[in-house]
This record gives structure tokens, C-alpha cells and sequence, in this order.
């Protein structure tokens, strides 16, 4: 006899694990979104307008879209994928190693962290922690949690929003590296050199 969690209560599990690992996402980021603020930074950098225009479009219909799973919505719940228990299960352990490794980076920048493509006074280059084999931890971590969550959300409009939010990032780290060298100079191009983007390179180069 196999044993199965009814439909209903499978749901109601996930989306209340959804909601409680959200608040818990979000209460990381808001502290250091609000602490970063407070700092004026030295020097502000723009990016090519379509890269961010995309990340903001998805954004805000991946939070749409989440909000809207989390109240149940009719206008969403028809489009539930039937993923197996066992992935929604993966989702839900990604996004609570993903929270962590975004509270990592945080705690790691400490006051070079800026919300805005921005250099601190008195910025320093970050190397060691999750910086000390990848340059943006932080994104990857951002973009697995997404994904991760729509995973455990089973919902084909999040899923696609969640991938629609991964987009940009190429762009938008080419953008920052150009910043970073600029002011860093050779010191931040050895870095690169030794360093994955997103990831740690399988193979160090010499």
C-alpha cells in the first residue's frame, strides 16, 4: 500500500513553508537594504537602461505572482504544474540554503554593500568568504532562491518570471566589473582572473 499526503493538505504545506522561508528571506534583506541607505556613497554608476528595465519588469511580476500564490488566488492556482513531491521538497531546501548564503554575502560585504550600482567611501575590495572563489555570490544566491521558490510554488507563471529575473544578470555584472576595475584597477582584474562570475571555476587559471 503506498502512502500519499492528500492534494489539499501537499498545498497547504508548501505554501505555508513558502510564506514562512519569504518572511525570512525578506527580513534579511530589508535590514541590510535599509542599512545600506543610510550610507551616501562616493560615486554612483549608471547601466544601460533595457538590462535594468527587464530585471524591474521581472521583479515586480515575480512579487505579483507570489503574492498571489500565497493568498491562493484563483487568478493563478490554475496554472499549478503537478511537480513531484521530491522537487518541490529540493525548492524548499534551495531557498533555505540560498537565504543563507545571501545572509553570508551581506554579513561579508558589511558597508560596501549598496543596493545601487555604487562605491562606498573608503571602499574596499571583498575577497575572502563566498568572494573568495566567486565575484557575485550574492546573484547567484538571489537567483536560486527565486527559483527555488517558484519550485516549491509548482506554478508555471512563477516559474517563467523566476527565469525572466536571471536574464539581465550577465549585462548587469559586466557593468559593475567595468566599475570595479575602474577603481580597483589591476587588483580587481587579477581577482577576475581566479574567480568564476556566478560560480567557482571548475578549473583555476594560471
Amino acid at each position: 500500500m503506498v502512502f500519499r499526503v492528500p492534494l489539499m493538505d501537499e498545498e497547504l504545506f508548501f505554501r505555508s513553508l513558502f510564506i514562512a522561508i519569504y518572511v525570512l528571506f525578506f527580513s534579511v534583506r530589508i535590514r541590510y537594504r535599509v542599512e545600506s541607505a543610510r550610507r551616501e556613497p562616493e560615486k554612483r554608476q549608471k547601466i544601460e537602461l533595457w538590462p535594468f528595465g527587464i530585471l524591474v519588469f521581472a521583479i515586480l511580476g515575480y512579487f505579483v505572482c507570489v503574492i498571489l500564490y500565497m493568498i491562493n488566488s484563483p487568478w493563478i492556482s490554475w496554472l499549478r504544474l503537478a511537480l513531484p513531491l521530491w522537487i518541490r521538497l529540493l525548492g524548499a531546501l534551495g531557498a533555505i540554503f540560498s537565504t543563507i548564503v545571501v545572509t553570508w554575502t551581506h554579513r561579508e560585504l558589511g558597508r560596501q554593500y549598496s543596493a545601487e550600482f555604487a562605491i562606498q567611501k573608503e571602499h574596499i575590495l571583498i575577497t575572502t568568504g563566498p568572494y573568495a572563489k566567486t565575484r557575485h555570490p550574492m546573484y547567484s544566491a538571489l537567483n536560486g532562491f527565486s527559483l527555488s521558490m517558484a519550485l516549491m510554488a509548482s506554478n508555471i507563471l512563477v516559474i517563467l518570471f523566476a527565469a525572466l529575473v536571471a536574464v539581465p544578470f550577465p549585462w548587469i555584472t559586466r557593468e559593475e566589473e567595468q566599475m570595479l576595475i575602474q577603481t580597483f584597477g589591476k587588483e580587481y582584474q587579477d581577482y577576475m582572473k581566479r574567480t568564476g562570475r556566478f560560480f567557482p571555476r571548475i578549473k583555476q587559471t594560471t
